[in-house]
């Protein structure tokens, strides 16, 4: 299975007289004339207001606008909410969960059982005595009251009461045309996926991350080339929806849709992928924060919405407990054509359902190299003499047993979401001007692998539609972006920050390399008693800049840090078995082993560098601005290939913390802009790991008194909104061109920050509370 990426990712076609903001790139007809994605919000408005509402989408009668409506009357809907979580009451006076949860209350409920009042004794070092951690209680939202300690505030977990609000929907971000699936289900022509996200209007407008993937399938023919060729819009049909008038161009081009790729679908199964988890950097400083992903698929059984297994993903602790399990898996993948199919990537493992779990768990930061993403890597260890007898020499890609592993580890559910992700999804969809904060805005709405596997995609449906055959090959989800014209792809170079293969000719020799100027870096190692005992050499690094003694290391948004990770897998004796086996990942813990720059360049004190506990993973290379710089001085006609290196942009703000009291993140960091040089981000040019591609919010339209306000006595920002040129501002997002932030600096990435799903206003004032016991992991 592969959620929202993966398994669901995308190119954005459609259709435009002229570029306007963001569709030159993100909306637009190919040269075959092909819609591989939709993204526009005005084009899934209309998709929602003609049947695909997400109620009617999983099988309801009605177009349902609220979540509490979905609740009361979808009883598909009822069945998915009750699986995250029962109605259970909530303290009056805490607005926590009840201290003591009945056992079946669904997987949040279950998982603040399972976490709540765990002790973590770790220590970095000899000389650390605060390197553990207690966890007193888990925070829904951190909502009544919002403590903040002085070492960081209680994990936050998704507060399910989302799904029956209101002031909450479902909203629809993304239709994805997925019929190279067929490689997966030969039984089908492949599939059409429609992404919602969970979106909420109330004291503040904006949306959580929430994701559900409705899966419909074409019926299988003797020939899908029909299928294909829905998906190409004739110019006649650009024609008349240019042509409409008083903005129905969506309406036209949705009814099209509807008669065309979208008629005739069967409902297959809904998938969700939502984050249940967060600790803040302030909690786990070293990290800079981590965060839980819940995935689950739903199938129809007996009339009922049940959770069903997980494509691929197998039942790490049945497996252990049943190690025959294991050794059927491996005579299972020497059969027939099952060797050659992982080697392409499109293995479905069906040898037994036992062999496979119905829940999963990922989790970030640093997703790249944990074992926690890795099922296979940990019921491997120490057992690679299973995989005797395999011929590497006949693979295409897989040259190695750890290429192996880890091939089969990006086929599950928390391999896919955690390689060439952001921050556990693929699709994340356009801001939506409804349901969102200027300041509080992604400007992509496709990961790194997601706009790769568009240009695949693209090729793919192309050659259905013509009657050829496509290629089956699916790349590594961390391989980039590649021309697919010909029998074998071509990669393109990977830029500074893309994941790259730290061995390729060891391991897959045919694997994307870093450009000039850049190195493959191994950033993120695990440590060595940990790699002895759970698993695999650590294989992905990522494209730093090449060490050179000079200035060329200094260059804003770069990795500052390297170190390692010491994975603890135990779990707690006294609490049962948990849903997964990873559940307990928190524990890793990362420790800083020095500098990426080359002391030289550090002596030249251009570039500063954050830690971690700042909120930005491995640090992040920064400079304050010019005040040319500051106004956007020279970028009025700037295009997204001349874009530059560096810009300036908001390096966060003080008081995070407090904006996430607040109910209305949005507004209040409005109110605490400090701007600082950062990198570039555009559909091509990717951030690093953990990273998200923030979209330029209007400075110029700041209060003058909050711009201006300052910080030990200085002001935080050199110039003033009046002098800012909104004109550049509104261009370089016409461009696609934005700023790379750590994910959780947006609030729409996290649970946090939200008002009440129970009455739609914030929590109010924060209770400040520097007496508290000293917690989190320092």
């Amino acid at each position: 299975m592969r959620i929202f990426g993966g398994a669901m990712a995308i190119l954005l076609t459609s259709v435009s007289a002229a570029p306007a903001a963001n569709q030159d790139f993100n909306w637009r007809v190919d040269p075959a004339g092909f819609v591989v994605e939709l993204l526009q919000p005005a084009d899934l408005d209309a998709l929602e207001e003609s049947g695909f509402s997400f109620g009617e989408a999983i099988g309801g009668n009605q177009r349902l606008r609220t979540t509490a409506e979905l609740y009361t009357k979808n009883p598909f809907f009822k069945q998915i909410a009750d699986q995250v979580s029962l109605p259970l009451p909530h303290d009056p006076l805490t607005d926590q969960l009840p201290k003591v949860i009945p056992p079946g209350s669904g997987d949040i409920p279950e998982m603040v059982r399972f976490i709540r009042h765990f002790e973590d004794k770790g220590s970095r070092g000899e000389k650390d005595t605060k390197g553990g951690f207690f966890i007193q209680g888990l925070s829904n939202n951190s909502q009544y009251p919002y403590r903040i300690e002085h070492d960081g505030d209680e994990p936050r977990h998704f507060d399910a009461r989302w799904l029956n609000s209101a002031h909450a929907r479902m909203k629809l971000v993304g239709v994805v045309n997925r019929m190279d699936r067929v490689d997966f289900d030969p039984a089908t022509c492949g599939e059409v996926r429609f992404i919602y996200r969970l979106s909420y209007s109330a004291a503040a407008n904006s949306s959580l991350p929430f994701f559900a993937n409705v899966v419909l399938r074409y019926p299988k023919q003797e020939s899908c080339r029909a299928f294909a060729q829905k998906w190409s819009v004739p110019p006649k049909a650009v024609a008349q929806f240019r042509a409409a008038k008083d903005g129905r161009g969506a309406k036209v081009f949705a009814d099209w849709l509807l008669e065309n790729p979208l008629k005739g679908l069967l409902f297959k199964q809904v998938e969700l992928n939502f984050q249940s988890l967060r600790f803040t950097s302030g909690y786990m400083q070293d990290f800079g924060g981590q965060a839980m992903y819940m995935q689950r698929i739903f199938r129809l059984r007996g009339g009922n919405l049940v959770p069903v297994k997980l494509e691929n993903t197998p039942d790490v602790l049945k497996i252990e407990k049943k190690p025959e399990l294991l050794k059927r898996f491996i005579a299972y993948l020497k059969q027939g054509e099952n060797l050659r199919r992982l080697d392409e990537g499109r293995l479905n493992i069906d040898f037994d359902p036992e062999f496979l779990t119905d829940f999963s768990l990922s989790w970030s930061t640093l997703g790249r190299a944990r074992n926690a993403n890795k099922p296979y890597r940990r019921l491997f260890a120490g057992k690679s003499d299973l995989l005797a007898g395999i011929d590497y020499a006949q693979l295409q890609t897989i040259k190695s047993a750890d290429a192996l592993i880890e091939r089969l580890d990006n086929l599950t559910c928390m391999g896919c979401h955690q390689s060439g992700g952001t921050a556990g999804f693929h699709l994340l969809g356009l801001a939506h001007p409804d349901y969102s904060h200027g300041f509080n805005r992604q400007e992509l709405g496709l990961s790194p692998h997601a706009f790769a596997e568009k240009i695949r995609r693209e090729a793919y449906v192309a050659k259905l539609a013509a009657g050829a055959e496509p290629a089956r090959l699916r790349p590594h989800s961390s391989f980039g972006e590649a021309d697919w014209s010909g029998p074998a792809p071509k990669y393109a170079s990977l830029k500074r920050g893309a994941l790259c293969v730290l061995e390729p000719d060891t391991h897959f020799p045919g694997a994307p390399r870093c450009e000039e100027g850049t190195s493959c870096r191994a950033t993120v190692i695990r440590a060595a008693e940990a790699t002895t005992v759970l698993g695999t050499a650590t294989l992905f690094g990522e494209c730093a800049l090449a060490v050179t003694n000079d200035a060329r290391e200094n260059l804003a948004g770069a990795v500052c840090w390297e170190g390692e990770i010491t994975e603890n897998s135990a779990t707690p004796a006294d609490r049962g078995i948990p849903p997964s086996y990873n559940l307990f990942a928190f524990q890793d813990k990362w420790r800083m082993k020095g500098s990426v720059r080359s002391p030289k360049a550090v002596a030249l004190k251009t570039h500063t560098c954050v830690l971690p506990q700042s909120g930005a993973p491995l640090g992040r290379q920064s400079r304050p601005c010019t005040v040319a710089e500051e106004n956007f001085a020279g970028l009025a006609d700037v295009r997204r290939e001349d874009a530059p290196l560096e810009i300036c942009a908001n390096q966060g703000g003080n008081g995070f913390d407090l904006c996430a009291a607040t109910g209305n993140a949005g507004a209040c960091l409005e109110s605490r802009v400090v701007r600082a040089m950062l990198d570039t981000c555009y559909p091509g040019r990717f951030c690093r790991e953990d990273y998200i591609c923030q979209r330029f919010p209007d400075y110029h339209l700041i209060k003058a008194a909050d711009y201006g306000k300052k910080k030990n006595g200085k002001p935080v920002n050199r110039s003033t909104p009046d002098q800012i040129k909104g004109a550049a501002i509104a261009h370089v997002r016409d461009q696609g061109i934005g700023f790379c932030v750590p994910t959780y600096f947006l609030f729409n990435m996290r649970v946090d920050g939200h008002p009440s799903p129970v009455t739609g206003a914030p929590p109010g004032e924060p209770v400040v509370d520097r007496k508290q016991p000293v917690r989190g992991y320092r």
